[in-house]
């Protein structure tokens, strides 16, 4: 359920760093009980920043979820993934070449507690780039964030990888993904989008 880099890569926007941002308070004391995995997904998902957009889902078969982008800069935009932490496994018609990767999962995040992890190995392939990285998915705290006129209580999950780290924002109240972030290491460019519903 989350927007995908190779979503928004294209569209990255300059922004300040995640220690300095005011719409993320890390003082307030917010208590969270252990979040279960959400038994299913939104079924669209629509956003705010990189000037709006949405997407849908358009298939969860085993745990694999189908995304297109419906509106916005890449829309028309397919991508496959488990709908939270994993790196993509396949993407078409986006900005990017078509691509694909294999993924191995080591541990599980859920439910998402402080200090879980969960890791996977990726080898991919797009156009005549080869890669493999690690990427590494961790709970690192549970804050306020505000997303419109509202301030929620979420859990701060970051996965981190060699190009980029991502920065997810999950509300137990609602269930879902509520704001992302995407700070590509070697650009220093930075995307921020919350998911307004």
């Amino acid at each position: 359920m989350s927007i995908r880099c190779a979503i928004l890569s294209a569209a990255a926007i300059l922004l300040a760093g995640c220690a300095g941002d005011p719409t993320i308070d890390r003082e307030a004391a917010v208590t969270l009980e252990p979040m279960a995995k959400p038994a299913s997904l939104p079924t669209e998902l629509a956003w705010s920043g990189l000037g709006g957009g949405s997407e849908k889902l358009v298939s969860m078969e085993n745990g694999v979820a189908t995304w297109t982008q419906v509106e916005g800069n890449e829309a028309g935009c397919v991508w496959v993934d488990d709908g939270w932490f994993a790196p993509t496994s396949s993407w078409k018609g986006c900005t990017d070449a078509d691509g694909t990767q294999e993924i191995v999962k080591s541990g599980d995040i859920w439910p998402l507690e402080i200090g879980k992890t969960e890791s996977y190995k990726v080898k991919g392939q797009a156009g005549t780039d080869n890669w493999q990285s690690t990427h590494t998915c961790t709970v690192k705290a549970a804050v306020l964030v505000t997303v419109g006129e509202k301030q929620l209580p979420a859990y701060e999950v970051v996965c981190d990888d060699r190009w980029r780290v991502r920065t997810f924002y999950v509300s137990p109240e609602l269930q879902r993904l509520v704001r992302y972030k995407n700070y590509h290491k070697k650009r220093g460019m930075q995307t921020d989008v919350s998911l307004v519903r």
